[in-house]
């Protein structure tokens, strides 16, 4: 769902590297902490959706308690039953928490909801859509006014935004932090040059992915082909997009982005 009196809402805009306390997502053993940051890592600046799930499993290895790290769990796996049993669970054990923790969970929760429905073919609504995305814009821009740092929640929020409101919005809220000198993570410099070719600015979306494999200076990474795969797809030369894309699913087979576009594109291929 896309807003067009997007001009009529703010927009929240934050500014990083303040010298605020980073939160603990509701674990108290920093290996789990950091095994869960982990996971963030691979899965939005390295497109690296296996190491991640790994990643995200060890955290909860370490505290079985860390609900946080369970959603992520739930959310990336393909295992449709492990999904509906973590959710579940989670969702029983909500009423625990207070505070921030709940918030997240509570949008991560609304997140794993839509996954699954969408993995099993369960028709979902725009109500449905409409409320998860007003529910995770507030919880978000809440929890960064607080924790103007957290910059995988922050890459999260961006995409709300994306999709509430449209590429150009979300853009701003990017442009605003490169004009505040805030330094962006690949995946906000990926999402960018992903929402410039939704607006059919090819040439700087481009330049965006090349400045987004500079600075990973890595080619094997699969955010960088399927960032690429991306830009060639709205572009209509579906050819090169398959060919960007069988190249992420070679390097990462459980890429959930690049399988949908993939999906997409062979939909594309039927039509013509």
């Amino acid at each position: 769902m896309k807003v067009s009196l997007w001009l009529l809402i703010p927009i929240v805009f934050f500014r990083f590297s303040q010298g605020k306390e980073h939160f603990n997502y509701g674990t108290k053993l920093p290996e789990a902490r950091a095994h869960y940051q982990k996971g963030w890592e691979q899965i939005l600046d390295r497109g690296e959706w296996t190491l991640a799930e790994a990643s995200f499993r060890k955290a909860v290895e370490l505290d079985s308690n860390f609900l946080l790290g369970w959603s992520q769990v739930g959310r990336i796996s393909q295992n449709p039953k492990e999904r509906a049993l973590i959710f579940k669970q989670l969702s029983d054990k909500k009423s625990r928490l207070t505070g921030w923790e709940k918030k997240l969970l509570e949008v991560y929760l609304g997140s794993l909801e839509l996954i699954d429905a969408r993995d099993r073919g369960i028709q979902i609504s725009r109500k449905q859509i409409s409320d998860f995305y007003s529910l995770s814009e507030n919880h978000f821009s809440g929890f960064l006014k607080v924790y103007p740092n957290e910059i995988y929640v922050y890459s999260e929020y961006v995409e709300v935004i994306h999709g509430i409101y449209g590429s150009k919005p979300a853009l701003d809220s990017l442009q605003s932090q490169v004009v505040k000198g805030n330094k962006l993570n690949p995946f906000l410099i990926s999402y960018t040059a992903q929402m410039q070719a939704d607006l059919k600015d090819f040439e700087n979306a481009f330049q965006t992915a090349s400045e987004s494999e500079r600075r990973l200076n890595n080619p094997k990474l699969p955010i960088i082909s399927f960032t690429n795969a991306f830009i060639y797809f709205e572009k209509g030369q579906f050819e090169s997009a398959g060919k960007f894309l069988d190249q992420t699913l070679i390097l990462d087979k459980n890429h959930t982005l690049a399988q949908r576009l993939k999906k997409r594109l062979d939909q594309k291929s039927k039509d013509l």
